[in-house]
């Protein structure tokens, strides 16, 4: 009896061992097939968390950059509805444009799951790093707050500087653009433009226009005078309330030369300068006043008693 519940025990301890190697062997197997299980729910996971930030972060810029655009068109609007000054919106516009794209770009940050404030504060040192780096930028763009500021000129005034002259096309962040007579676009920075004497032929209403015009020794000085103020009475862009001026200006080698003056609007200058030239060659004319031009003349002597000629042969 002792002999077969002995023989019993010894099967079931086989069993079991055997048992127990059946299950290590399926765990040796299944392990790997477990880890890469939860490996594979770990990627679903966080791919799906990763690829909803990245989503949204894309949403957020697009819509942002929508937003952007639509926000500076109002507010150029609205400052076009207030009569704000073209030079004053031309150079905030794109300010703005900028701030707000950088607003934008904080919450994209952020919607990628990265730190906001570190964020700024790295593009912070970006910013001082490339500004040191860029300094005469920097100082053309304080020029152009301070041309804002100042109004030394404005978008449409007609300027002279450094040999420079035109029509001012646009005020910038960092230059200004001009545009020549000659239909030349002319680009300058506007730190070097501050701080360089500006003509400005549009800040009044009114400028003086300079006829010079020269008559001979011998004509009669008040007939011409009367002549040429006859000329600017009858021209219609010569404004009548200021004055009107014909006078001497100086004794030339070959004429006497006058002063002719008067004042047109600033948008009728280049229009009057023409009539009153050719005006005032046609009156000139037709009274018989002669305008004297440089000339050189040649006087020739015939002496009989003429010196013999040096090396002159006489045979």
């Amino acid at each position: 009896m002792e002999l077969i519940l002995s023989s019993e025990l010894l099967i079931k301890k086989i069993i079991m061992q055997e048992q127990d190697k059946v299950d290590s062997l399926q765990d040796v197997i299944t392990t790997p097939f477990k880890d890469l299980e939860n490996f594979t729910q770990w990627i679903l996971t966080k791919g799906s968390e990763v690829g909803w930030s990245l989503v949204s972060a894309l949403l957020t810029l697009l819509i942002g950059f929508w937003i952007t655009g639509k926000l500076v068109k109002l507010i150029e609007k609205r400052m076009i509805a207030r009569n704000v000054d073209l030079s004053i919106r031309t150079f905030l516009t794109p300010i703005l444009n900028i701030l707000f794209k950088a607003i934008v770009l904080t919450f994209v940050v952020g919607r990628l799951g990265f730190n906001a404030s570190g964020f700024v504060a790295a593009l912070g040192g970006v910013g001082l790093a490339v500004g040191l780096a860029l300094q005469g930028s920097l100082s053309n763009f304080a020029a152009g707050i301070l041309i804002i500021l100042f109004k030394p000129f404005k978008v449409g005034d007609y300027i002279v500087s450094q040999g420079n002259e035109g029509s001012v096309e646009s005020i910038n962040l960092l230059n200004t653009v001009i545009a020549t007579a000659k239909g030349q676009i002319i680009t300058l920075p506007n730190g070097n433009l501050f701080n360089n004497p500006i003509t400005n032929y549009s800040i009044k209403e009114y400028r003086r226009l300079d006829v010079n015009v020269g008559i001979s020794y011998d004509d009669d000085f008040d007939k011409a005078r009367e002549v040429l103020l006859s000329v600017l009475e009858k021209n219609e862009l010569v404004d009548d309330t200021q004055s009107k001026t014909v006078e001497i200006l100086e004794f030339a080698a070959s004429s006497v030369n006058l002063a002719v003056r008067c004042y047109v609007k600033n948008s009728d200058y280049w229009t009057a300068y023409w009539q009153l030239y050719r005006a005032v060659k046609y009156a000139l004319d037709d009274n018989n006043i002669s305008m004297p031009y440089p000339h050189t003349e040649m006087i020739i002597k015939n002496e009989s008693n003429s010196p013999t000629i040096p090396f002159e042969n006489k045979d």
